[in-house]
C-alpha cells in the first residue's frame, strides 16, 4: 500500500476504534488566532470530536480551517457627480491562502478539585496548504498546493460549567513545513517548502455525552 493511501486510511481506523470503545464521547469547536511563520497571521477555526478514556486521558480527530485573504488596490480617478465624490478604484493584486491541519490528538486533564483546571497534548497532523494568486498588473493567474507531515503541541486552562460542558482557553504551536514540486535535480532531490510553523491562541466549548 503506497503513502497517499496511508494518510487517508489512518484517520478511518482511528475513527472506527473511537466508535467500538465504551466511554463517553468528546466534541469541540475550537476559534482563535494563529501567527505562522511562511504566511500573513490570521483566524483560524476547528473541531474535534474523540473518545475520552477517563476524567484524565481522551484521543480525537480534528480539522482546522486558518484563511487569509489580501487584496491590493488603487484608485485612479475621482470627480463630483450630482454632489457626491466618486473614485474609480483598481484591482492591481490579489491572493488567498489556506491551510487545512487534519489531527490526531491526545489530551491529558490535570486533576483538579475547583471548576478550574488544566490540560496540555500534543498532536501528529497532515496538513494542506492551498495558495491562489491572481496579479491582473502582470496578468498572472496562479494556483499552488504544498503538504506535509505535522506536529501540533497545546496547554491550556479549563473552566468548568456543567456536568458535562466546559470552556477552555488554550495557547498551541504548530510545527510543519509543507512541500510541492519534488523532484531530483542532478542527483539531489530539490522541493519547494513554505515553513507553517507558529504560534496560535484559541478558545472552545467542550462537550460530553454518551
Amino acid at each position: 500500500m503506497n503513502r497517499k493511501k496511508w494518510i487517508y486510511l489512518i484517520p478511518f481506523l482511528c475513527l472506527t476504534g473511537m466508535a467500538h470503545a465504551q466511554g463517553v464521547n468528546i466534541l469541540e469547536i475550537q476559534a482563535g488566532y494563529f501567527n505562522p511563520r511562511g504566511a500573513e497571521s490570521g483566524l483560524i477555526f476547528g473541531g474535534c470530536y474523540g473518545f475520552s478514556f477517563d476524567e484524565m486521558i481522551d484521543m480525537s480527530l480534528g480539522v482546522s480551517y486558518f484563511h487569509r485573504g489580501y487584496t491590493k488596490q488603487s484608485e485612479i480617478a475621482t470627480e463630483v457627480v450630482n454632489g457626491i465624490v466618486v473614485n474609480t478604484v483598481r484591482k492591481n493584486l490579489e491572493y488567498s491562502t489556506t491551510l487545512l491541519p487534519v489531527s490526531l490528538n491526545l489530551n491529558v486533564h490535570l486533576p483538579s478539585y475547583s471548576p478550574l483546571s488544566w490540560f496540555f497534548g500534543g498532536s501528529v497532523s497532515y496538513q494542506f496548504l492551498f495558495n491562489t494568486e491572481n496579479n491582473y498588473e502582470e496578468q498572472i493567474k496562479e494556483k499552488r498546493k504544498y503538504r506535509a507531515f505535522g506536529w501540533i503541541l497545546r496547554g491550556g486552562a479549563e473552566l468548568m460549567m456543567g456536568s458535562r460542558s466546559s470552556l477552555f482557553l488554550e495557547a498551541f504551536y504548530n510545527i510543519c513545513k509543507v512541500k510541492r514540486n519534488e523532484e531530483k535535480v542532478a542527483g539531489l532531490p530539490v522541493w519547494e517548502e513554505v515553513d507553517v510553523s507558529g504560534i496560535g491562541l484559541r478558545a472552545g466549548i467542550r462537550l460530553e455525552f454518551f
